[in-house]
């Protein structure tokens, strides 16, 4: 039932049941003789409600009768008077929504709003048309000229910012595309010299193992009694002795063509030109060559010399070497104590002043404008 019919409905005066007729007529009753018990009693209406109800409660159904037949009765006329209020809330809605319907193009079902938006729409893009069309009328032609050239010059602008930043992004897909190939050439590399490392390792302890029950059949058979009849050696195990030396020597001969068809590892001899203010020991050489083959390797190491030693020295070296030899400029991370990194700086320019070194510590505004300002292309070229 919709909001009209309600409000119809609500002027339609409620059913009553028998109770609150045989109530109406007898509370007037029962006051009374409450009054003249005590007169007190007569405002209380709880108590005069409580004796109402108690009455109720033992009339017979013969005195219940009327009062039955007074409650379907009224039930009935609140029905009729529902129906009548439900028709005429139905007849006003009606005649709403005819009023609703009445404009052109639109009936009881859609009312034409995308219909009429269409033709408002259109009428103010030709409105838009026609003060444009008086505007290039009444203009002059040299000034119509004149922004015609503007406008094209902002949209040549346009189309070189937009060429340039596509340019942009394609070098960094292929510089992307570039390291994420050279990382898995190394990773695959890395995971070949660790092969290579595991089946020495294993072939080592194969020959550990056969050697040391080879010791140990022999030293059985010499402490045991000597055998006089000796089975002699069948053919099965030549041939299962032969085909094991063959295949060991031919393990051998892959292992030794694969160990020719790597690659040269890189063994520097003196330093990266790009390292001033001094030279490198012998020893800081050798490590900067170790650092070198793990890089190739892609395996990670600790230099764990001894206080003193140029542990710094050695790691700015290893940088060097990546600018000065691979052409690689960075970005490199290196992760010091607090304390130390006025000290890292310092060393940093007196020893490779080829590098910039960027002293990333601050808050995090510090540390965001730091990123903007050097971490991008236009930065790093």
């Amino acid at each position: 039932m919709s909001s009209s019919s309600n409000a119809g409905a609500a002027a339609v005066k409620k059913a009553k049941t028998a109770y609150q007729f045989y109530q109406s007529d007898v509370v007037k009753t029962v006051k009374d003789e409450l009054a003249a018990v005590d007169s007190s009693s007569a405002n209380n209406m709880g108590a005069v409600m409580s004796e109402v109800s108690a009455r109720w409660k033992r009339c017979t159904e013969q005195e219940r009768a009327p009062y039955l037949r007074k409650e379907e009765a009224d039930r009935e006329r609140y029905r009729k008077e529902s129906e009548e209020a439900d028709a005429r809330a139905e007849l006003v809605q009606q005649q709403r929504r005819d009023l609703l319907t009445t404009q052109e193009g639109e009936d009881a079902s859609h009312r034409g709003a995308k219909a009429k938006l269409a033709v408002e729409r259109q009428q103010e893009e030709k409105r838009k048309l026609d003060r444009e069309q008086k505007r290039l009328e009444a203009a002059d032609p040299e000034e119509l000229l004149q922004q015609q050239r503007a406008k094209e010059a902002r949209e040549a602008a346009t189309e070189q910012r937009r060429l340039l930043k596509q340019a942009e992004e394609q070098a960094v897909a292929d510089r992307h595309k570039k390291l994420d190939k050279a990382a898995c050439q190394k990773q695959a590399q890395r995971l070949d010299y660790l092969l290579q490392q595991s089946s020495i390792f294993s072939k080592l302890k194969i020959k550990t193992n056969s050697s040391n029950s080879a010791e140990a059949s022999s030293g059985s058979n010499d402490k045991g009694k000597p055998s006089h009849h000796r089975a002699p050696p069948s053919s099965t195990n030549k041939s299962r002795k032969s085909k094991t030396n063959t295949e060991d020597s031919l393990e051998e001969e892959d292992s030794q063509e694969e160990e020719g068809e790597e690659e040269q590892m890189v063994f520097l001899t003196k330093q990266p030109k790009c390292i001033k203010f001094g030279n490198l020991k012998p020893y800081q050489l050798e490590s900067l060559n170790w650092m070198i083959h793990l890089a190739q390797k892609g395996l990670n190491g600790i230099l764990a010399d001894e206080m003193g030693l140029g542990k710094t020295l050695q790691s700015i070296s290893i940088l060097a070497y990546h600018y000065e030899y691979l052409n690689i400029q960075g970005p490199h991370l290196i992760c010091v104590p607090k304390s130390t990194l006025s000290n890292w700086m310092a060393e940093l320019n007196r020893w490779c002043p080829a590098l910039r070194a960027i002293r990333f510590h601050g808050s995090k505004e510090e540390r965001q404008e730091m990123v903007d300002r050097y971490f991008t292309n236009a930065a790093a070229a």
